[in-house]
């Protein structure tokens, strides 16, 4: 059968977030034609898609399959389904390969278990980009390594910092934690509705794709009082924060359990504020003038993070041992660094 190499290959790239890098188990780094539709599975995360003309059961390593499409430059190609194996012919080129006719992966005894659908809230995804970079690496606190999906509330913690995003409706469904891993993913896709499964959430995007996560059943802590910032002093940041935060990127690395997340320091006394980042590659320093009036403060915080809030909101309050800022459906704190801040 002729098939469109553009939208196979796009199909393929949807369903990429659920493979594994090893068979930890078995298949989990194939693509799995299930009838119309294509899944991946990696014990964490697994993503479905229809594909069109592909009436088939079986799975073909991932790899082969989409570098061998990278690599052929005709529009059309053939697939013929012969046996044990998939061949695919693309003007004279070539290529066989191996097709395990039975699925072994527990789709229907893992993810086949989904509730009624329902709508999520139009700004799901935003709260969930706001949210998973303050998520900790640590996983001797597996809690703090979600973001937390509670009625009209999505919010994280490493401990060091919090994100709490205000929803313009309730799930139906939760509360619930996503591994920031999985958030990472599912915030490419345009979410439409959700479904409640057994220690699973499923979520149903744009074009019918539905993406599956694991969640986990810990409760997370309450942050309200931590979001409170007792007695703090305003501080307006420059109006050429965003150019400085770009020169500091080039050398920012992640610090302090917000794992790729690049980091910026802020040291702010007595009218002046100072930005640092270093990596293995060199350092960077920049001073300015601010509008300050309170007492020496030192914090870390994302680059991409400031760089978004300064487009929208320059002013924050400087609390005894935290600093906090706030839009109109968010609020973000971050807690003072000592002497031995994550520039040393």
């Amino acid at each position: 059968m002729k098939v469109n190499k553009a939208e196979l290959q796009s199909v393929l790239e949807k369903v990429k977030p659920g493979l594994a890098s090893k068979d930890l188990i078995e298949q989990a780094t194939s693509f799995a034609f299930v009838g119309d539709r294509v899944v991946t599975y990696n014990d964490e995360i697994s993503v479905s898609h229809p594909v069109t003309g592909l009436d088939v059961t079986g799975a073909v390593k991932a790899k082969a399959l989409y570098d061998f499409l990278s690599k052929v430059k005709q529009e059309e190609i053939e697939i013929e389904w012969e046996n044990n194996q998939v061949v695919i012919s693309a003007g004279r080129s070539k290529a066989g390969l191996v097709l395990e006719q039975e699925v072994k992966l527990p789709l229907d005894e893992e993810i086949g278990q989904a509730g009624g659908w329902t709508k999520v809230p139009t700004n799901f995804v935003d709260g969930l980009q706001f949210c998973y970079p303050c998520c900790s690496r640590d996983m001797s606190r597996p809690v703090l390594t979600c973001v937390h999906v509670n009625g009209d509330t999505v919010e994280s913690s490493d401990s060091y910092q919090i994100a709490r995003f205000k929803m313009n409706k309730a799930f139906e469904i939760g509360p619930f934690l996503i591994p920031a891993s999985a958030a990472k993913e599912l915030i490419k896709y345009n979410i439409r509705e959700v479904a409640q499964g057994d220690g699973w959430v499923h979520f149903k995007a744009e074009g019918d794709t539905i993406f599956s996560t694991r969640v986990l059943s810990n409760e997370f802590p309450d942050t309200t009082e931590h979001l409170k910032v007792e007695n703090g002093a305003p501080l307006t940041f420059p109006q050429k924060i965003g150019e400085i935060l770009r020169r500091a990127l080039i050398f920012a690395k992640a610090e302090i359990e917000t794992g790729d997340i690049p980091l910026v320091t802020i040291s702010v006394a007595e009218g002046r504020m100072s930005l640092t980042a270093k990596n293995e590659y060199g350092w960077f320093s920049e001073d300015t003038r601010v509008r300050y009036n309170g007492p020496p403060v030192k914090f870390a915080v994302g680059i991409s993070f400031m760089a978004d809030i300064a487009d929208r909101i320059q002013d924050c309050s400087i609390g005894e041992d935290r600093i906090g800022f706030s839009g109109k459906n968010w609020q973000h704190v971050v807690a003072m660094l000592g002497d031995g801040g994550p520039e040393e």
